[in-house]
């Protein structure tokens, strides 16, 4: 097991950007490289595993347009079951929207399965995330609401989901299926 990734980074110096890569731990939501104007994920090595991350690597796939960019875009009526689906959710709508690219990159399907270390390395990932949320400089009034909720959610995703991170990744693959399914009517009825 390794300590924290701060004593990591002290004790590899100046190693690199690879080093220091490392040192940071997985790779966050709106970490992107690019040219011309074109937002692409940054690719890391297969062969590139995390500290903490359970052995996991956290390489997004390719995709054309955010699912969550294309749910926001649907006609009211459909909107209207998204704000169903997330009014009863265990993931409230506030993180959803916080960390939208990152939980669409993540194998919640595979997750899911019982006993999953994935599971547990995604939860307490999503977590860390939420975490250097808060700990981002504010912007004003809109920020100290948002933070407020995202504390709040933290706090409750951690209390209900703690024990049983598989059961917290079954429910994220669930409402991205119903998501998909609700896209689906909306472009058909579009």
């Amino acid at each position: 097991a390794r300590g924290d990734p701060r004593e990591h980074r002290a004790q590899a110096g100046t190693g690199g950007a690879r080093a220091r890569a490392r040192a940071e731990g997985p790779p966050r939501a709106g970490r992107y490289r690019g040219r011309g104007g074109v937002r692409a994920p940054v690719s890391y090595p297969a062969a590139e595993r995390w500290p903490g991350a359970g052995g996991a690597t956290l390489t997004p796939p390719a995709r054309s347009m955010a699912q969550w960019q294309e749910v926001q875009s649907l006609a009211n009526a459909c909107l209207e079951q998204v704000h169903q689906l997330y009014a009863g959710a265990a993931l409230p709508m506030v993180v959803r929207q916080c960390l939208a690219a990152w939980i669409e990159d993540q194998n919640w399907r595979q997750a899911a399965e019982p006993l999953s270390s994935h599971a547990r390395m995604l939860f307490h990932s999503l977590l860390a995330l939420l975490g250097e949320r808060l700990g981002s400089p504010g912007l004003g009034d809109e920020d100290f609401m948002l933070k407020h909720n995202l504390r709040k959610a933290r706090r409750d995703l951690q209390a209900e989901f703690e024990e049983c991170p598989e059961k917290f990744a079954n429910v994220v693959a669930n409402l991205l299926q119903e998501e998909r399914r609700i896209l689906r009517l909306g472009q058909a009825g579009a």
